[in-house]
């Protein structure tokens, strides 16, 4: 079995592990006196938890190696899936808060390590022609394992109640374990030097940078403030079971993924601003439908439909975005290289996907438990609409700007330039061990990944010209 096929099996365990409280907790947590806005802190503190160690990651990795530092982590990755099931041995209100918080942070920061090391062994270890591809499956392993969840987690379910779902799913991740001493007997690079990760928080001080990460964090909230609440409106309202309910959250995982392959021809249509804008209004429409608000009629096909829009409309948010970030933080500061401008891109983007994820759960929990999930849509889905109504004026120029939306209808050709005009004038470094790269061509493959969120390609021509300099160095 190949290094790089053993990575991509715990990416997608990680997954896995990562989405299988979400459907189960909020129910369980109901039944023993919490409120959704409590439930919401709970689910949310992982983010925030995965976001903090990830600033210590490179020093854990100095003092302990890549291959220990992902054993521990996979260890207790498992352990604390297995622990999940545990509360319902735990009678005291105040014993499950404060062992389900415990757990949720331990369990965020060895998901965040994770992914870390995953990547970081993906590129140390997979061949120059292979690394587009290599990391690219990594993506795909991760939307595996976050769909796969909610299905591992309505099967067991039915089959033994709350519990189960954790004692299997918390038993087979141990095969990460396992799959971590396979990758020990790989020479890697993790005796050198970590380098630190590059600068980014200055560029949070410019309008158009936080402007768009706002236009992000719009599209984070909305598929995943309605996490400590789903379970028990579908229950309440429809009479859906915790196994069914389940079901509704791959619906955006898949959504997103089919939207994907359309979305370069409605960015040369519209430009990048303008289809942010279209996407910020289609999820906010989507977020009014998850409790379908009158004249809307209240039926499960509405919900449904729901979810669809907030995963196909999250799509022209996120990938337009990170490109407009890019280009914006190169215009901020033309002396970086183009690989330095995509690693400030991802540990922005990636910050904000954490953020996202945490203040998700706690403002959805919030709002549910003082105006209703009914409302909590409403307050949510309009917060979006006067975003996205701020978000079009400011961009108003480039919006109409005739000369600008035809650079961003080239974007595609430009970048592709740019990139072999990084071979040639850097060709030793033009792939190193923190390689995060962006880039489009027109015949490419996109895979969007939800971690982080990095647009990737497929280009043989790029690859053969690449493998011929670094023959040459």
């Amino acid at each position: 079995m190949k290094i790089t096929d053993i990575l991509f099996c715990i990416n997608m365990f990680s997954g896995m592990g990562f989405s299988i409280l979400a459907p189960l907790f909020p129910s369980k947590g109901t039944k023993d006196g919490f409120s959704e806005s409590l439930i919401g802190w709970i689910i949310g503190i992982f983010a925030l938890s995965s976001t903090c160690i990830s600033p210590f990651t490179p020093l854990l990795i100095k003092k302990y190696s890549r291959i220990k530092l992902l054993f521990f982590a996979t260890f207790c990755e498992a352990t604390s899936t297995l622990l999940y099931g545990f509360i319902n041995f735990i009678n005291s209100f105040y014993g499950i808060l404060f062992f389900m918080l415990t757990i949720r942070i331990i369990h965020g920061c060895c998901c965040g390590i994770i992914g870390t090391l995953v990547y970081s062994l993906t590129i140390s270890l997979s061949k120059p022609s292979e690394l587009y591809k290599s990391l690219g499956n990594l993506e795909i392993a991760w939307c595996i394992g976050i769909t796969t969840g909610p299905i591992f987690a309505s099967f067991f379910y039915k089959l033994g109640g709350y519990s189960l779902p954790f004692f299997m799913l918390g038993s087979f991740l141990y095969t990460s374990v396992f799959l971590s001493t396979r990758v020990a007997k790989e020479k890697t690079d993790s005796d050198e030097e970590i380098k630190n990760n590059p600068p980014f928080l200055k560029y949070l001080t410019y309008g158009k940078i936080n402007f768009i990460l706002l236009a992000f964090f719009s599209g984070y909230i909305s598929q995943s403030f309605f996490y400590p609440c789903l379970a028990n409106h579908l229950l309440q309202n429809f009479n859906l079971n915790i196994s069914i309910s389940s079901l509704f959250f791959i619906i955006i995982a898949i959504s997103n993924l089919i939207v994907l392959q359309y979305l370069e021809a409605l960015t040369k249509k519209f430009g990048l601003y303008e289809t942010t804008c279209i996407g910020l209004l289609i999820v906010s429409l989507g977020v009014l439908m998850i409790f379908p608000y009158p004249p809307l009629p209240k039926n499960i096909i509405i919900i449904i439909f729901g979810f669809i829009l907030i995963g196909g409309g999250g799509v022209p948010i996120f990938v337009p975005g990170l490109i407009a970030l890019n280009e914006n933080i190169k215009k901020i500061d033309n002396n970086i290289d183009n690989l330095t401008v995509n690693d400030i891109t991802s540990a922005i983007n990636f910050l904000t996907i954490n953020i996202g994820d945490f203040c998700g759960p706690i403002i959805g929990g919030f709002l549910s438990t003082h105006l209703g999930f009914k409302h909590c849509c409403l307050v949510i889905s309009c917060i979006i609409v006067f975003y996205c109504i701020f978000y079009f004026f400011y961009f108003i120029k480039l919006i109409f700007d005739k000369k600008e939306k035809g650079k961003e209808k080239n974007y595609l050709d430009e970048e592709k330039k740019s990139d072999e005009n990084e071979l040639f004038n850097h060709p030793g470094t033009f792939k190193d061990n923190n390689l995060n790269d962006i880039k489009l061509s027109k015949q490419s493959s996109e895979i969007l990944g939800r971690r982080f969120s990095v647009l990737l390609m497929k280009d043989e021509n790029n690859e053969l010209e690449y493998n011929i300099l670094r023959e040459k160095d």
